[in-house]
């Protein structure tokens, strides 16, 4: 219904006049929001193609006639098209880079976004490179610390040790009382009053939900509608809170393992029943570390260690969606092969750890630091006795461990480091979010892991005026995913003014991605060998999360590294000696290219140099618009072509 249908069916004379000249200023406010970004001196970003603008808030809300201010950064995607509207994104966290995460999010949302809207991304006090809290080696160092419910003196002293070593690492410390959700909403309704006070529909994913709750809860003028995506159910406290989250992760794990016993190729790699090799693995690890000859970029190897930390790490980490769920599950399966170094890979980019290096990775889009600067204050676990509280969180998670005997640390190991935090914690949880006059839409999935369902469905239950989406086995978060349900239901919604068809509708998507058998390689058959490189390719971690910018090297199983780098429409490999089976080992290079215009052929030309066992030069070509594969060269002193299958 337009705006103006809207005013003359309410009937209401004068009333329903004034009505109409509102909505249309707001929608002329909401086309000038180009040429009021430009006159609080807008300019484009400096890596990315948005328009980026920076304002002065008050340093000390709590003080806002001070002379000290903070500067808050913004990024703007400005509709390409005649706008229908503003959105300000919340990104998750807390601790996520708003404006360091808006181009590759713009880039991964269907074109409707950028063509119909205006979007609004902002770096929360705490993100960004200006007053970005952080402490990555302090949080890696507490991430690996070897935590248990066995030895809580040892706990204790690892959560004082981080909070210890990450106020030093830190820099703007002088900022940690600042820092809450409550700052940071008022920060962004000061932006949207200098850009002329539109009224705006605001999405948040996973903490953003959150930040948008307590948004709209103040500011319910400014609001046009609200999507929640990942829902954070504020009346929880922190024990509630991650005790729901750790039973529903628990059940989540037990369901993955039970996927892969039902899935053939999942249980013939595994060789066993996943969860029993899982837990056996826990308990040598419990028991000590295991050494690993972990393969590097530079082609050589080092000595790593498999811990229980990383191995809890990738059993969590993989939970957050169907394809990290294969993954792990590969991974996994390879262990009980003996083959340790794909549970090491999951690991070091779960932990954002340079596999090389073991240094922290260097991610511009988060903040671990900020993690804990804004967590711990918005919830009861900071301040007071902390002696005394970390006893109390202690006790809470032996009582819940039963519960969750795989995944224990994930309930005290946060908790304790917000006990000693230095900043004072909120002790009252806020009243259900009320909704409002403006319509609020709850996307969640039932297979969340760190939002679990049940919030969302809280928040639904007592919200007015509301609509419900849920994914059956989908991952956090599942708008822009390029799933139909719910991408059309939250455009619909959003840009046509389209109320969905019912309150409550149900999505549904595969539990697990679909399973890539372990490439057993014995060199006997050249096509499958060639098939199984690029298998190993596209099952990289390293390569999966690599943004495409500066060449990267990532070592192979055994021995010898690939680098990737940019090519034009795609990515160019070069092979050195790259052995990702034992005795067989790969030279030489090849491109993928994903230009999606026919102005080149898309898919992956690989051309090989075989050593070790099987020689041979292999020219292998993959077409991804027809998925048809061929194969030429010579093996073993033979000539070989694409293979004539038999019936």
């Amino acid at each position: 219904m337009t705006v103006f249908e809207a005013a003359w069916r309410c009937g209401r004379g004068v009333l329903a006049i004034a009505a109409l000249l509102a909505a249309v200023a707001v929608q002329a406010r909401a086309d000038d929001l180009e040429d009021a970004v430009t006159k609080l001196g807008g300019k484009p970003c400096a890596d990315s193609s948005l328009t980026c603008v920076d304002i002065a808030v008050p340093y000390d809300r709590n003080a806002p006639e001070s002379d000290r201010r903070l500067s808050i950064h913004f990024a703007i995607s400005f509709a390409s098209e005649e706008s229908k509207g503003i959105l300000f994104y919340a990104v998750g966290g807390p601790g996520g880079s708003g404006t360091a995460l808006a181009q590759s999010y713009m880039d991964g949302f269907d074109e409707r976004l950028q063509k119909d809207m205006d979007v609004v991304f902002f770096d929360q006090r705490g993100t960004g490179t200006a007053n970005g809290i952080d402490c990555p080696k302090a949080s890696l160092a507490f991430d690996l610390a070897p935590i248990s419910l066995d030895a809580p003196d040892a706990a204790v002293s690892a959560a004082k040790g981080f909070v210890s070593a990450c106020l030093a690492e830190m820099t703007h410390r002088d900022l940690l009382p600042f820092l809450s959700t409550e700052d940071a909403i008022a920060d962004l309704e000061a932006f949207r009053r200098k850009v002329g006070a539109p009224k705006v529909w605001l999405y948040g994913e996973s903490y953003g939900t959150q930040f948008a709750q307590q948004y709209a809860a103040h500011y319910p003028a400014a609001v046009k509608g609200l999507i929640l995506d990942g829902v954070v159910d504020l009346t929880r406290d922190a024990a509630q809170y991650y005790a729901e989250d750790v039973r529903t992760a628990e059940a989540l794990l037990a369901r993955t393992f039970a996927a892969c016993d039902a899935a053939p190729n999942c249980a013939k790699d595994m060789g066993g029943a996943a969860a029993e090799v899982y837990d056996r693995l826990a308990a040598k690890l419990q028991a000590a570390p295991i050494d690993v000859d972990f393969p590097l970029g530079s082609g050589g190897s080092g000595q790593r260690q498999l811990t229980a930390a990383i191995l809890e790490a990738d059993a969590f980490y993989a939970l957050y969606g169907p394809d990290s769920r294969m993954s792990f599950l590969r991974a996994l399966a390879a262990s009980a092969h003996g083959n340790l170094v794909p549970l090491l890979r999951l690991g070091y980019q779960n932990l954002e750890a340079d596999p090389d290096t073991l240094e922290p990775a260097n991610d511009p889009t988060m903040y671990p630091g900020a993690y804990y600067a804004i967590t711990c204050p918005d919830y009861e676990d900071a301040g007071g006795d902390p002696e005394a509280h970390a006893k109390a969180i202690l006790d809470e998670a032996r009582a819940l461990a039963p519960k969750a005997p795989r995944l224990t640390r994930d309930l005290f190991a946060e908790r304790l480091a917000c006990a000693f935090w230095p900043s004072r914690g909120t002790a009252t949880r806020p009243e259900p979010f009320p909704g409002g006059d403006y319509p609020t839409l709850v996307l969640n999935s039932d297979s969340d892991p760190a939002t679990p369902i049940s919030n969302g469905d809280a928040v639904f239950d007592h919200a007015r005026n509301d609509y419900m989406v849920t994914m059956e086995g989908g991952p956090h978060v599942i708008w822009g995913r390029g799933h139909a349900c719910p991408d059309e239901i939250v455009f619909g919604l959003m840009l046509d003014g389209r109320k969905p068809e019912k309150r409550e509708q149900l999505c549904r998507e595969s539990f697990i991605g679909r399973y890539e058998p372990l490439s057993q390689v014995d060199g006997s058959d050249a096509f499958d060998l060639v098939r199984s490189v690029e298998t190993e390719i596209a099952q990289s971690p390293e390569l999966s999360n690599w943004d495409g910018s500066d060449p990267l090297s990532v070592g192979c199983d055994y021995g010898g590294a690939l680098t990737a780098s940019a090519a034009e429409s795609g990515t160019g490999y070069s092979f050195k000696d790259c052995a990702w089976w034992k005795g067989i080992a790969v030279s030489g290079d090849g491109v993928s290219i994903d230009a999606g215009d026919g102005s080149k052929p898309d898919g992956l030309t690989l051309t090989l140099v075989v050593t070790g066992t099987h020689r041979g030069t292999l020219f292998y070509r993959h077409d991804t618009t027809t998925d048809a594969m061929s194969l030429s060269g010579t093996y073993d002193g033979a000539e070989v072509s694409t293979p004539r299958p038999l019936p």
